[in-house]
């Protein structure tokens, strides 16, 4: 089995200049102009702060233009199975973004993009708080997730 780890901290870009907003529940964060990138900076877990939410398409699009990348889900299964890596993924737990801008999961769970395509959406990550295992999913690509990338 290859030896695949992650790098030990989300991916992030920079937010200079990004429009502020607060949603329904009362979460602020910013939106980059594309509106495909949110980043928490108020009424959140004070963990939160900071941490970037990421549609599938932006974070293949920020990884790229930086020379990275996101695990492929065949990746994803090598790193949830050598377990490494989970407690690190489980240290800020920063829900997601749902197509409606409603943020899910706050201090709770997380969930992080792979590359691969899954149909019409992509495969997904999912820790929870409750749980010490990793779900596995096809998720709509329009979702916010954390991105993680591999290690150089």
């Amino acid at each position: 089995m290859r030896d695949i780890q992650l790098e030990s901290k989300n991916f992030h870009v920079d937010s200079v200049g990004w429009k502020q907003h607060t949603n329904h529940q009362g979460v602020i964060y910013l939106q980059n102009p594309e509106k495909d990138i949110w980043e928490y900076v108020g009424r959140v877990p004070r963990l939160l702060v900071g941490h970037q939410l990421f549609t599938w398409f932006a974070g293949m699009r920020e990884t790229e233009k930086v020379g990275k990348r996101m695990p492929t889900d065949e990746e994803w299964n090598i790193v949830t199975n050598n377990g490494k890596d989970l407690l690190n993924l489980k240290k800020v737990l920063s829900g997601c973004r749902g197509t409606g801008g409603v943020f899910y999961g706050l201090d709770a769970d997380a969930h992080f993009w792979s590359s691969s395509v899954a149909g019409t959406g992509a495969w997904g990550r999912g820790l929870y708080s409750s749980l010490f295992t990793v779900g596995r999913s096809p998720s709509d690509q329009a979702y916010g997730f954390l991105v993680r990338c591999l290690k150089d």
